[in-house]
């Protein structure tokens, strides 16, 4: 168990993982049964479980950061359950990155307002402000970040510690973690968050800056170690 985690905390933070791991059954299910590793659900619930007392948990006054702790603790579940079977981190993304267009495709509209809209408004401004001040103090569920002003209501944030890089070099997904970061890409062209971003922790960077323009362009450096960016 994490220290400083209570039981209580622990509890909430199950529920909301395997709430979330619902949402996205749909989308991984047929496709991990359907390769040839033939990973059974079961394997990823079981995975994901394994890792939750692994992770810190932000809490209810930073949701967005627990909800990219829960994401990227389902991602290295999936990973680690292919990987026991041989899979290698390039196969297993494939299977991730088809899975999380469709769970992102397939969003209703409120849930789709609040990815796109949402990311530009004055709560998630907020939070990302409060993210900043408290991690100043000490890493809120592992995680260290910088908010960025911009104009209008364009913004971005520093992240200087990555709880879901760290989760994945303590549960030996370490080759894994380049590709979670390309999730941020998916997201940045299906709900318009004009995302640009040069590094990650996770792909050899100093800091993960991102920055974010609603409408534009994304400009995203997809940087896997050992292989050439695109």
């Amino acid at each position: 168990m994490v220290q400083g985690m209570t039981a209580a905390t622990m509890i909430g933070q199950k529920r909301a993982a395997l709430r979330e791991l619902g949402r996205w059954r749909a989308h991984l299910e047929p496709r991990l049964a359907e390769h040839p590793a033939a990973v059974p659900w079961a394997a990823v619930e079981a995975g994901l479980l394994g890792l939750l007392p692994q992770m810190p948990d932000p809490g209810w006054r930073a949701p967005t950061m627990r909800s990219f702790s829960i994401s990227g603790c389902i991602y290295i579940a999936v990973y680690l359950a292919l990987a026991a079977r041989d899979v290698d981190p390039a196969g297993a993304w494939a299977i991730c990155e088809a899975a999380t267009r469709a769970r992102f495709d397939g969003m209703g509209r409120l849930e789709r307002a609040a990815a796109s809209r949402g990311m530009f408004s004055f709560v998630m401004q907020a939070l990302a402000r409060s993210l900043d001040a408290r991690s100043r103090v000490a890493p809120v569920g592992g995680w260290i970040a910088r908010f960025i002003a911009g104009a209008g209501d364009g913004y971005g944030v520093d992240y200087q510690r990555c709880a879901i890089h760290d989760l994945a070099l303590r549960a030996g997904a370490g080759d894994f973690a380049p590709f979670i970061c390309n999730a941020d890409a998916i997201g940045s062209e299906i709900f318009g968050w004009g995302l640009t971003r040069s590094e990650t922790l996770a792909q050899g960077g100093r800091r993960c800056d991102f920055r974010f323009t609603r409408g534009g362009p994304t400009r995203v450096r997809l940087h896997v170690l050992g292989q050439e960016p695109r």
